[in-house]
């Protein structure tokens, strides 16, 4: 099939553009004259378009000669509409000027179906994250671990770090793109791949929601994809931005282990059939401070490290049909000190557990490492694309991609003496996860009339994921010299995986009735996987035995299909049944599997085959107010959910019937001029079977969204030009549904209790609900105060009122033994961003 599809790639590419075209030149402003970026500007009826840069400009090439009509759209502006005359071999100039409007609901999608298409003809729920949002959310933190929660409805609530099980959506994983490229492997540390991420690259962000028969690589629960700015069409343009921020809280204001920095650089331009996009940042983040004034506890992302991140795009028109692309990413976090510990003060636990945090105190001396803990991410991306080929217009891309993550190290040697944890155990050791990814797609989309547009393609990839621990000497010299040193060798957490996957997939939508679009879909997915022998690490199932591992292989289709139907004008009821197949991760499953077994087959793994059937509305009352809802039910039959063991604290998958449910609101006004409004509500509800027995019960709240409502305003008054106002406003609800379910897992019609004669409980912890204020205020300088160029002043506040809240995710980690990493959510910050365009 891979080679099928390679084959078909290069023999396409290779056939001559045989239509007159040309092309169409020009800016995109707002009525006062500002370049708007990030503009999507595209051909009615063909595949055609592209997107406005920094400095407003655009360029489409290899437009068909003759009458031709330009649509242009960005969210939060009304939509325009212009008719060109394209001539052979010549450029058209066309500049258009884009009118506010409140309509937020609307504009251009690309994730839905890989192609370009009306946001309100998607049959299915899709949320685009503009340009302007994502400059604002990069404005608090440039960790999208603590945003992207702020700004997607029904996605995990905002963390502190890169905890690797955090990201949901809807309940289930989703799946990473940018630009395309799939950003996660089997062992889906999905917290580690948003912290390596570099904002200030992120042009706009698509979401779709649910399960996702378009894409491959795993998407139960639907797709987040990262757009990626496109390179100014100027000869040379740049844009600088500064970063600054401080916890304003007891002990730590404008104290130096409190302050943090961050600088980037973007210089982009246009030369004849050239363009180019270099970025550099880099990151100097201090202490995280909790409202109290303590610091938090040491950790993955969670203060005192260095970010270096280098991005780079350059493209050429090979004809004015054909261009290739080349992206190279890559981002490097270290840690900085290993001068502190986690600790949490016993006076806190014993009045109050729940709300107990971890801090840090001082260690006599600092742990330092023969290996220095890290996070490191490297993606690079080849594109070729033909505009113009046989009335429509391939994309070929090749990619690879390579994560390693090597966490501090952890000392359980009091655990390991006392008994709870087995002597197999090291006490002194470093976890990390390793996963490389090589692979292509194509994709042919050609439409037939101004009705049908069909879109085939494919893709394969192969990956190789592997879970090492590192194993300190434990002799007694560690207390004396506080090196973790690897002197006691290299162990498995997981199981080591090699997975080769591809499928094949056509899509094809077509216009019934004016107002009424159908969408019908389906893929084949084939995977083959091996897994190498290996000893796990943290097992209490017979420790210390070598697990003989083994291979199988799986195949299976999955479809969509869907309608939308636009009921009056500005007003659209959809509908939509899509799946998604996927295998689960490899890593934690086979650490169960018992020595002595060989895997074969389907005899342990079966791919998770997700339905999700979805309903809902979208729309606009006049030009003052913008509204959508939707609800939606997933199920399959094996289930991905990972369970933590109290006593480990390590999660277990199980392989059972799962469901979700739930559903999103989201509404935005526009009541008077300069304010809008606006907010969304999302609830996400999740089921699980473990005993496979027909009885549903709550899940428990590691993967599970409480109910989570944001409420944001901004006022631009119209007699200070460039100056805005915000706020917004956070809220969570407390979760106890999993915590007060009782169950029976023996079934003998009894409530099953521990040794202490304590019920047992679908889940151990329940989740405290919160709600956090921030605000904000932003100058956008005139381009005449800075000689013609642009600059931008932002100043934010976040958690206003120094509320006390812990995220979901460290409300898990309770008991003696977890609750050292129980950190709470940062105090009072206030940021400061100075942004300059040239």
């Amino acid at each position: 099939m891979a080679r099928l599809l390679l084959s078909a790639a290069l023999l396409l590419a290779a056939l001559p553009a045989f239509a007159q075209t040309g092309s169409i030149v020009g800016t995109v402003t707002d009525t006062d004259g500002a370049a708007l970026p990030g503009a999507n500007v595209r051909i009615d009826n063909t595949t055609l378009g592209t997107a406005s840069g920094a400095d407003g400009t655009f360029r489409i090439p290899s437009v068909p000669t003759g009458s031709q009509t330009v649509i242009v759209t960005l969210l939060g502006y009304a939509r325009a509409e212009r008719d060109v005359t394209v001539t052979a071999v010549g450029e058209v100039r066309l500049d258009v000027a884009l009118s506010t409007d409140v309509l937020r609901l609307s504009g251009v999608a690309v994730t839905a179906s890989r192609r370009e298409e009306d946001l309100t003809q998607v049959p299915r729920s899709v949320a685009i994250v503009p340009a302007e949002t994502v400059q604002l959310y990069t404005e608090q933190s440039p960790d999208l671990s603590a945003t992207l929660g702020k700004f997607v409805p029904n996605f995990t609530a905002p963390n502190v770090g890169n905890s690797v099980f955090t990201a949901t959506l809807r309940g289930r994983a989703p799946l990473y793109l940018l630009d395309g490229v799939p950003l996660a492997t089997n062992e889906g540390v999905r917290g580690a791949i948003l912290g390596n991420l570099d904002p200030s690259t992120i042009e706009r962000v698509e979401v779709l929601y649910g399960a996702s028969s378009i894409y491959g690589g795993g998407a139960p629960g639907g797709v987040i994809q990262f757009f990626t700015k496109e390179p100014s069409q100027a000869p040379l343009s740049a844009e600088a931005t500064l970063f600054a921020r401080n916890y304003l809280v007891d002990g730590a204001l404008l104290e130096g282990e409190a302050l943090d920095y961050r600088a980037a650089l973007t210089v982009s331009g246009t030369q004849d059939r050239f363009s180019y996009l270099v970025n550099g940042a880099i990151e100097t983040n201090n202490g995280i401070f909790e409202p109290d004034g303590d610091r938090l506890a040491p950790g993955a992302g969670r203060g005192d490290f260095s970010d270096y991140a280098v991005f780079a795009k350059a493209g050429y028109a090979l004809t004015p049909s054909q261009s290739v692309q080349l992206t190279f990413s890559n981002s490097f976090l270290r840690p900085n000190r290993f001068d502190f510990q986690a600790t949490v003060r016993e006076e806190e636990v014993e009045a109050d557990p729940e709300s107990a945090t971890a801090i840090s105190e001082p260690v006599p001396e600092p742990f330092t490492y023969d290996e220095s803990p890290s996070q490191r991410y490297t993606m690079v991306n080849a594109e070729y694309a033909h505009s113009a080929l046989g009335g429509g217009a391939l994309r070929f891309q090749g990619f690879y991609y390579d994560l390693n993550f090597l966490q501090e190290g952890g000392d359980i040697r009091s655990f390991v003496e006392d008994g709870t944890f087995p002597e197999s155990w090291p006490g002194l050791f470093q976890t990390s996860s390793s996963g490389q990814e090589i692979g292509a797609r194509a994709e042919y989309v050609r439409p037939f009339g101004e009705q049908v547009l069909l879109t085939i393609g494919g893709d394969v990839q192969r990956e190789e994921n592997a879970t090492p621990v590192v194993v300190s000497t434990d002799d007694g010299t560690f207390d004396q010299n506080r090196v973790f040193d690897g002197g006691g060798g290299t162990r498995d957490q997981g199981a080591p995986t090699e997975i080769l996957s591809g499928g094949a997939f056509a899509q094809l939508d077509a216009d019934a009735l004016p107002n009424l679009r159908f969408s019908y879909g389906a893929r084949f997915d084939y995977i083959d996987y091996d897994v190498l022998p290996f000893v796990p690490t943290f097992t209490r199932n017979e420790p210390g035995l070598e697990r003989l591992g083994g291979s199988g292989s799986d195949s299976g289709f999955s479809f969509n299909l869907g309608a939308a139907y636009e009921v009056v004008p500005q007003t659209t009821l959809f509908v939509g049944l899509s799946q998604g197949f996927s295998l689960p991760q490899l890593a934690f499953l086979f650490t169960n599997v018992e020595p002595g077994v060989v895997i074969r087959g389907d005899d342990v793994v079966s791919p998770q085959i997700v339905t999700s059937v979805e309903g809902g509305i979208r729309g606009q009352l006049g030009d003052r107010f913008a509204y959508g809802l939707a609800g939606f039910y997933a199920f399959s039959e094996e289930g991905a959910q990972i369970v933590f063991v109290d006593s480990t604290g390590f999660g277990e998958r199980i392989q059972a019937p799962q469901r979700n449910y739930g559903f999103e609101l989201t509404a935005e006004a526009a009541p008077v001029e300069g304010l809008r409004v606006g907010g969304d509500l999302s609830w996400t509800e999740t089921d699980v079977d473990p005993q496979d027995d027909g009885t549903f019960q709550p899940s428990r709240n590691i993967e599970s969204i409480p109910l989570k409502t944001t409420f944001r305003a901004s006022y631009a008054p119209p007699v200070l030009p460039g100056l805005s106002f915000r706020a917004e406003l956070l809220g969570l609800s407390d979760r106890d549904r999993a915590f007060d379910f009782l169950v029976d897992n023996d079934g003998d019609g009894e409530i099953d209790v521990d040794d202490e004669g304590n019920p047992s409980r679908a889940d151990q912890y329940a989740i405290n609900g919160y709600i956090t204020l921030d605000l904000g205020v932003g100058y956008e300088v005139p381009a005449e105060v800075l000689g013609g160029a642009r600059g931008r002043v932002s100043v934010q506040v976040l958690n206003v009122l120094n509320e006390l809240y812990i995220p979901p995710i460290e409300q898990r980690n309770v008991g003696a033994v977890f609750a050292s990493r129980r950190v709470a959510g940062p105090g009072r910050t206030l940021t400061l961003t100075l942004g300059l365009e040239l």
